[in-house]
């Protein structure tokens, strides 16, 4: 596999692009109610408000009301959101990588493919500007379903231009990993910037 064959590569955003780290929410929130350990976690990860809400079947508002009741929490709608925003953080040297490719590599598009929803990806949109660099995003509330749906990566590969095969995905959760592989497209786990590095240069894409 050569670069020549590579039109794209997909990123996933939280804890690819970006740092998260769900668990200030619990502490957060706790202020403003009673919060059991590990519940606010949970509910980030796997509850069916949430998964609502990221393939935009909820509104933030009809999200934040629902997920106030949910923890009798009494707060309102802006400190909810200043909260719900305040768990991401930069990874600099993705930054470095991403304005890498742009730079040796201009013919291939570079994808952002997430898990997401509204009130965060409108705050990281506002915050990190690498998300800009970037030629296209494909986000989960948008198109209505998320990762391993193969309607999203479908929708990324249609944007980019690309065929599974000339398409590389990195994404930190290994079930989505395997999920694109199924697909055909190259897909890789990461785990740091440096593997990722690793990986790319198995595409012979050295940056």
């Amino acid at each position: 596999m050569g670069k020549k064959e590579i039109k794209a590569i997909l990123f996933d955003l939280g804890n690819v692009i970006i740092g998260v780290d769900a668990v200030k929410l619990e502490k957060a929130y706790s202020t403003y109610g009673k919060v059991k350990e590990g519940e606010v976690v949970d509910y980030f990860m796997e509850s069916d408000n949430m998964n609502r809400y990221m393939e935009g079947k909820l509104t933030s508002s009809q999200f934040y009301s629902r997920t106030r009741r949910q923890f009798r929490l009494d707060i309102k709608f802006n400190e909810f959101y200043e909260i719900w925003n305040s768990i991401f953080y930069p990874f600099p040297e993705m930054n470095h990588i991403i304005t890498g490719l742009k730079e040796k590599y201009p013919e291939i598009k570079l994808i952002l493919i997430s898990n997401t929803n509204e009130s965060h990806y409108e705050f990281i949109r506002r915050e990190y500007e690498i998300l800009d660099m970037l030629d296209g995003h494909v986000v989960s509330h948008e198109v209505g379903c998320q990762k391993p749906s193969t309607k999203i990566f479908t929708e990324a590969m249609r944007l980019a231009g690309s065929i599974p095969r000339q398409t590389v995905y990195t994404d930190d959760r290994m079930d989505l990993v395997e999920a694109a592989r199924v697909m055909g497209i190259h897909a890789f786990q990461f785990t740091t910037p440096e593997k990722f590095r690793d990986d790319l240069a198995r595409c012979d894409i050295n940056v």
